[in-house]
C-alpha cells in the first residue's frame, strides 16, 4: 500500500518590481511520497500560484525533470508534477522554483521540503533473478545461438563475441552486493551432424562387346553420390555428405566386369573364280588388306552439382560441389575443391561445371547461383551466473 504523507514547507519571497504590488505573489509548494512499483520512490509535488488574476511563469527550478522550466500556472490554478527517487535522500527533499508574474513583472523564488523521515525503508530497489536464456543448437557445425531472452525488468545486448549483457532496469539489481549487469559467453555448438537420408547405391551397366577383355563400365546413373573408376578395373560409389547406403554405408565398391569373351563374328570367305588359262603371263595382284576396325573411344557422361548452407548471419554460408570424377567447377574464374563445404565469400555464388577432357560429356545443369540471406540470429540462452547464494 502506498505511504502518503503531508509536506512540510519552507517558503522564501523574492520581489523585484514595487514592493508594496508585489508582496503578494508566491507560490504554495507541497506534496507527498509514496512507493514506486518496481522500488524506489514515486514523488508527487503541487505548485499553486496565489494569483487569481495573473498567470505565472516558472523561470528556474532546482529540479527540472520534475518542474520543468518554461512551465506556465494559470492564474489560481494548481500545477501537479511527479518524480521518482531511486536513492534515499540523507536530509529532505527540497524542490525551489522561481515564478514570473509578467503582468506585473514581479519575480518570486519559493521552496517546499520533504523530511527524508517520508521515505520508508521497504521503498527501495527490488532484488530480481537474472534470466535463463534458452540456446538453439541446430544439427550441422557452429551454428548455436541464443534464443528469445525472456521478458522482465531488464534489457539485453547481443555482443559481437557472440556473448549476451543482461542489464537491470532502474530499481532493480541481480543480487544483495548491487550487481547490475551479467554477461553470458557465446554458447557452445554440439557439432552433432545432421541426420543422414539413406538411398540405394545406383545399378551400373556394363559395356561388353565382342572380343577378349573389353568389358567396361557404362555411365554411372546421377544421383546424390560420386564416382571412382579403380586401377583394378573396380568402381566406387561414394554418398554425398547426408546421405548414406543401406546398413550406414557410406560407400560400395562394385568389382571389375568379366569379360564374355565372345568372339567377333567371321566375315564370310567367298571362293575364287576359275579362270581359263591364257597365254599371257597371269598378272599377280597383290592381297587386298583390309585395314582393322577403329572403335570410337567411349565417352562418360557425367552430371555436375551444386548446394548451399545458409545459416543466420553471413559467417557461417557456406557451399559445396559434387565430388565427380570428369568435372571441374569453378567460381570467378578459379577452381573450387570438391565434395568439401566453402565459406562464401559474399551474398552471392556462381558455381560453373565443365567436362574435365574429351573422355567425358557434361549432362543437365552446367551453372548454379546460389543466394544467401543476411537474416539476422535471435538473441540466445546460456548458463544463469554464479548469484554468489
Amino acid at each position: 500500500m502506498a505511504r502518503v504523507m503531508t509536506l512540510v514547507i519552507a517558503v522564501g519571497f523574492a520581489v523585484v518590481g514595487i514592493a508594496g504590488a508585489a508582496s503578494a505573489h508566491h507560490n504554495t509548494i507541497s506534496g507527498k511520497v509514496d512507493c514506486a512499483t518496481g522500488g524506489g520512490w514515486a514523488v508527487t509535488w503541487w505548485v499553486t500560484n496565489s494569483e487569481s488574476q495573473r498567470s505565472e511563469k516558472i523561470i528556474d527550478s532546482n529540479r527540472p525533470s520534475a518542474v520543468p522550466i518554461g512551465t506556465f500556472i494559470d492564474k489560481g490554478k494548481t500545477g501537479t508534477f511527479y518524480e521518482t527517487v531511486t536513492t534515499k535522500p540523507s536530509s529532505g527533499l527540497t524542490l525551489s522554483v522561481k515564478g514570473y508574474w509578467a503582468s506585473s513583472n514581479t519575480t518570486v523564488s519559493n521552496s517546499g521540503t520533504i523530511p527524508a523521515s517520508k521515505f520508508a525503508d521497504n521503498c527501495g530497489t527490488k532484488t530480481v533473478t537474472p534470466p535463463t536464456v534458452p540456446v538453439i543448437d541446430e544439427c550441422g557445425p557452429n551454428n548455436a545461438t541464443f534464443g528469445t531472452v525472456p521478458t522482465g525488468p531488464w534489457t539485453s545486448k547481443l555482443n559481437p563475441d557472440g556473448s549476451l549483457t543482461i542489464t537491470a532496469n532502474p530499481g532493480y539489481q541481480f543480487d544483495t552486493r548491487g550487481t547490475k549487469s551479467v554477461t553470458y559467453p557465446k554458447p557452445k555448438d554440439s557439432n552433432v551432424p545432421c541426420p543422414s537420408t539413406q538411398t540405394a547405391p545406383p545399378t551400373v551397366p556394363v559395356v561388353d562387346e565382342c572380343g577378349p577383355n573389353n568389358a567396361t563400365f557404362g555411365p554411372v546413373p546421377s544421383g546424390p553420390w560420386t564416382s571412382v573408376l579403380n586401377p583394378d578395373g573396380s568402381l566406387t560409389i561414394t554418398a554425398n555428405t547426408g546421405y548414406e547406403f543401406s546398413n550406414g554405408q557410406t560407400s560400395v565398391t562394385i568389382p571389375a566386369p568379366v569379360d564374355s569373351n565372345v568372339p567377333c563374328p567371321t566375315p564370310p570367305v567367298t571362293p575364287p573364280v576359275e579362270t581359263p588359262p591364257v597365254t599371257t603371263p597371269p598378272v599377280t595382284t597383290p592381297p587386298v588388306t583390309t585395314p582393322p576396325e577403329v572403335l570410337p573411344a567411349q565417352v562418360r557422361v557425367v552430371k555436375g552439382a551444386a548446394r548451399k548452407l545458409d545459416k543466420c548471419g553471413t559467417r557461417s554460408d557456406m557451399f559445396k560441389v559434387a565430388k565427380r570424377a570428369g568435372v571441374v567447377y569453378t567460381v570467378k574464374g578459379k577452381v573450387v575443391k570438391k565434395g568439401v563445404w566453402i565459406h562464401a565469400k559474399g551474398r552471392k555464388v556462381v558455381v560453373r561445371a565443365s567436362a574435365a577432357n574429351e573422355a567425358f560429356r557434361l549432362k543437365g545443369q552446367q551453372r548454379w547461383t546460389l543466394t544467401f540471406t543476411n537474416k539476422s540470429c535471435a538473441n540466445g540462452p546460456q548458463v544463469a551466473p554464479n548469484t554468489g547464494a
